[in-house]
């Protein structure tokens, strides 16, 4: 079976910086990477005036004379609220001043060295920041009892790893360098009220895998044309598109499939893969194109939406080069309402900053290898991030799941931090619906007094926390036993016990498959993606491939 590597949008980006001087002599504005050309953030003192005959905010009559003549000189065609109250925390609301928050659109293209720094002197702004755009951190390719029935478990060397499939980086497997999860799953398998978002390009549910799992608003009457519930958000009745701006929240890339089938795929239905969490809600937040770009409006929108909508954990396997203060405040609303949100450190090998895994509150996830090591090869290149903000590590390369075109294709797996932090937030949920009165800064403590140490690379791998593997690799056993040892060793004791040739008969067929599919991968090459960048001119969204 060949593999088919597709190399998407992230790594073919054109990075520059431009440095802004200000004029008043102040710190300079810095803006990196991919932003939309023809709309801004702007943060005001005070709130906008809404026209009482439009009901919107007009951009030459917003009651503020010098912002006013500004918005004239630039051509500023309409102001949009970031942020609505809808049915959301009006106390944490108002303590951020959320509500001050503005996309302003532009019909011209202005460098953001003329319109920013004029627009952050003005008395009435706060600040005035690009919308820029980020990505999806992971990539796709194709490669053709005790134990879940799962046709293709033996597939999912991260929930039990047999040393069968080597690493990218070249060398042989290792044993035992997983996540714990059989034996964890003795002890937790999901609470059926819980909600997890994933904020991601989309969720295809036809598979036999996903078919029931994702979260349906029962305060929305379908297709309506009426937003029952009044949150801000017309037939939302099974998420929303916020790329898109409507509720047909499909998967037209194939991340968000992927990363919810590592989440939350049924387990023992004797079909497909095994999610970590099989019993939960998977809620679908869509805030990357169907061309893998994600401008930060929808990424800040998407968090508040996910947590206003009863999320509890939030997975965010995406990121961005650039800081926003906008994107700040999406995630100082969850955290300040409680919710928990994992993100990738994302993929190009080295240790910057990406957001919004550098953001404060934020668990950062990186990758490892089916080795053990942090991931320094993925399938399609690149290598696991790092930094002084990352938590823990998980598996990240060669992970399969379900298929975003068809749902009986299984010979697809995504490598990249997307799916590591995938596989910590089921473990979070996990946590969670074990004790439901669990603050998520309880759950990341867990998490990280758990985590394996000192099973990496010497080089790297510290004696408790380090820069390249946070405090270790996760193990779902031990953080769900982390305040029971006694069913701890119970479960060891039994997992011990049981009749060694049932395991080494799965062991064995599970690496005769693994020994074939290897051999026949050998030698792929990566195949680039000709997509051009999205938004390279200033018009409108792109048009779904779907």
């Amino acid at each position: 079976m060949k593999i088919i590597l597709q190399t998407f949008i992230f790594t073919c980006l054109t990075v520059f910086l431009i440095f802004v001087p200000r004029d008043s002599g102040t710190n300079e504005i810095k803006i990196s990477s991919l932003f939309v050309k023809n709309k801004f953030f702007v943060k005001t003192t005070v709130d906008l005036g809404i026209s009482e005959a439009t009901g919107s905010i007009l951009p030459l009559n917003t009651g503020m004379k010098s912002l006013d003549i500004l918005n004239n000189k630039y051509g500023i065609t309409k102001i949009e609220r970031v942020f609505n109250l809808n049915n959301g925390d009006p106390v944490i609301y108002n303590k951020l001043e959320m509500s001050r928050i503005y996309v302003f659109h532009t019909e011209n293209f202005y460098t953001y060295n003329d319109i920013l720094s004029v627009y952050e002197d003005n008395e009435f702004i706060d600040f005035a920041e690009p919308v820029y755009i980020g990505s999806a951190a992971g990539r796709e390719e194709l490669s053709g009892n005790y134990f879940p029935d799962d046709t293709y478990f033996k597939m999912q060397w991260y929930l039990d790893n047999t040393g069968s499939i080597a690493p990218s980086s070249g060398g042989a497997g290792k044993s035992g360098e997983d996540i714990n999860m059989l034996k964890a799953w003795e002890v937790e398998e999901g609470n059926e009220d819980l909600i997890i978002a994933i904020l991601d390009s989309g969720i295809d549910d036809r598979s036999k895998d996903l078919k029931g799992r994702i979260w349906v608003n029962k305060k929305e009457i379908p297709n309506n044309g009426i937003d029952d519930d009044r949150n801000g958000y017309t037939d939302d009745y099974k998420g929303w598109d916020f790329a898109y701006d409507d509720n047909s929240a499909g998967d037209g890339f194939g991340h968000g499939t992927n990363i919810a089938s590592v989440i939350g795929a049924y387990r023992n239905n004797g079909f497909g893969f095994a999610g970590i969490n099989s019993k939960s809600i998977l809620m679908n937040c869509k805030n990357l194109s169907d061309n893998n770009s994600g401008e930060y409006e929808w990424w800040a929108q998407s968090i508040k939406y996910a947590v206003d909508n009863g999320a509890k954990i939030i997975n965010m396997s995406e990121g961005g080069d650039d800081f926003s203060r906008v994107l700040k405040t999406a995630v100082d609303y969850a955290v300040m309402r409680g919710a928990f949100i994992a993100a990738a450190m994302m993929n190009r090998g080295d240790g910057k900053n990406y957001y919004p895994a550098s953001i404060y509150g934020v668990f950062a996830v990186g990758a490892t290898d089916t080795d053990g090591r942090r991931c320094k090869r993925f399938t399609w290149g690149g290598g696991s991030c790092y930094g002084r903000h990352i938590a823990v590590v998980a598996p990240g390369n060669k992970i399969y799941g379900v298929d975003y075109e068809d749902p009986y294709k299984f010979e697809t797996q995504w490598s990249g931090t997307s799916q590591s932090t995938a596989i910590v937030s089921g473990l979070a949920s996990l946590l969670l619906s074990q004790d439901t009165t669990r603050s998520a800064e309880e759950i990341k403590n867990i998490i990280k007094s758990t985590a394996r140490d000192l099973t990496g690379d010497v080089k790297e791998d510290k004696p408790g926390w380090d820069m390249y593997y946070g405090y270790g690799r996760v193990d779902c056993f031990l953080a769900l036993t982390y305040v029971d040892s006694q069913k701890r060793k119970k479960i060891e004791d039994e997992y011990r016990d049981r009749k060694p040739e049932i395991r080494n008969e799965e062991i064995n067929k599970r690496n005769e498959v693994n020994k074939n599919e290897e051999s026949e991968h050998d030698g792929a090459k990566a195949r680039p993606d000709n997509k051009k960048k999205e938004y390279e001119n200033e018009n409108d969204k792109p048009a779904r491939k779907r």
